[in-house]
């Protein structure tokens, strides 16, 4: 009988000893679930409260206003300047729930009674213990607030902290690299000899938010755009411009008609595309994963919301771009660098957001001082050596390779109008 005692004694004690692993174990994932939901709920009321922003406005523009004294200067919120509303310097994000609203009328903060048939730039901020959304939309008195986006609806905005955000590594590779801005990523590796990431002015770790890389299949669905019209031929001759007017949204199969180019099966697109201002042309590229090849120059607005192009297939992209364009592509998308074209304005905002990989091969950036650029790709991103003078931002759900001379932080494009993301990326 002792000898029994003895024997349940030691199974009772190793019993333990293999629950208390399995508690150990645990603990690490016990503590990743629970920071990941204390995340997606910040996260949320930040949503929540963005849109209480936007919601007072609208409200404020309908009932015809006139005392302004709430609403944020567009300066302060391009600046993350929000003293004024009260909150401790230093504690601005670390407990409370809050939003921010700024409404412009003529790219000039609000002033005086709202007015009928008139565009409204509504920026809200949100934010909740330190994580910020915004929502960004033109508002006209009458529409119910679902004008903007490009005319695509159902968008949203981004809004992102560094220079890069990687899921995965984030690797320097040409020598004499700057590198101006805070880079997120899984892991790191210098091969530039330059120690961009060992001197920590760089490298910021894993990036805590919420990746939103992959473009949802809707906005490769023609249904999407309820405005759209096909078209079955082109309408110009090759020397002549294909136009889209201001908020046209054009459709179309390639190869279209009798303009299919026989020497590259027709692959290639050899007309300049002008576009309007929230304009949308959606081509549905050549099967088999061919790759449509633009060659010719692609002319935006110069001001305001971009030409939007949109391809469910892949695309090789030789032609000068120019003014503020916006491209959605399905899979990847590779920007040449024969041809880069020379800034026509001020200012030029690029957008370019792929489910497949981006290759970025040519000069878009801060050398004459006018261009900005954001990239976003569910799968990798690389700017090659002729992409120098890079300036904006960059998101990757995999890794991102840096050979470009020079790569420098704006978030001038998420932060203009009408550069929005669609809803229901993830």
């Amino acid at each position: 009988m002792k000898d029994q005692r003895g024997s349940v004694t030691v199974i009772a004690v190793v019993m333990l000893l293999f629950l208390m692993i399995i508690a150990v174990a645990w603990l690490p994932m016990l503590t990743t679930e629970k920071t990941a939901a204390a995340s997606d709920y910040r996260e949320q009321q930040a949503w929540y409260a963005a849109e209480a922003g936007y919601k007072r406005a609208v409200a404020a523009l309908e009932n015809k206003n006139n005392d302004w004294g709430w609403i944020t200067k567009d300066a302060d919120i391009q600046t993350s300047n929000f003293l004024h509303l009260g909150l401790d310097r230093g504690k601005v994000d670390q407990e409370k729930i809050w939003y921010a609203v700024g409404i412009m009328k003529d790219a000039l903060d609000l002033s005086g009674t709202s007015e009928d048939n008139v565009a409204y730039q509504i920026t809200s901020v949100g934010s909740c213990q330190g994580i910020r959304k915004v929502i960004r939309k033109v508002y006209t008195l009458g529409d119910n607030g679902e004008s903007g986006g490009g005319g695509s609806g159902g968008e949203e905005t981004l809004d992102l902290p560094g220079l890069v955000q990687a899921g995965g590594t984030v690797t320097v590779k040409n020598s004499n690299n700057t590198i101006l801005g805070d880079i997120y990523g899984s892991d790191k590796e210098d091969q530039s000899g330059d120690k961009h990431f060992n001197n920590g002015n760089n490298w910021q770790g894993n990036y805590t938010g919420t990746l939103k890389t992959k473009l949802p299949d809707n906005i490769f669905d023609k249904s999407f755009y309820k405005d759209i019209k096909t078209l079955d031929v082109l309408p110009v001759n090759n020397n002549e411009p294909f136009i889209l007017g201001e908020k046209e949204q054009i459709y179309i199969d390639w190869p279209i008609g009798f303009y299919k180019d026989e020497w590259n099966q027709g692959k290639k697109w050899e007309y300049q595309i002008r576009g309007g201002q929230g304009s949308v042309l959606f081509i549905n590229c050549p099967k088999n994963n061919n790759s449509i090849d633009l060659t010719n120059s692609i002319i935006g607005p110069s001001s305001g919301e971009p030409l939007t192009l949109v391809f469910n297939g892949d695309v090789i992209i030789r032609t000068p771009l120019q003014g503020n364009i916006r491209i959605f592509v399905k899979g990847s998308v590779k920007l040449d660098s024969s041809n880069s074209g020379n800034p026509t304005s001020s200012e030029e905002l690029l957008m370019v957001m792929a489910n497949g990989d981006i290759d970025m091969a040519r000069p878009w950036g801060l050398a004459s001082g006018k261009r900005y650029a954001f990239l976003s790709s569910n799968a990798n991103v690389v700017l090659e050596n002729s992409c120098n003078n890079f300036c904006g931002q960059i998101q990757a759900q995999g890794d991102v390779t840096i050979w470009s001379s020079v790569i420098e932080y704006s978030n001038k494009v998420l932060k203009s109008a009408g550069f929005t993301v669609p809803k229901g990326m993830n």
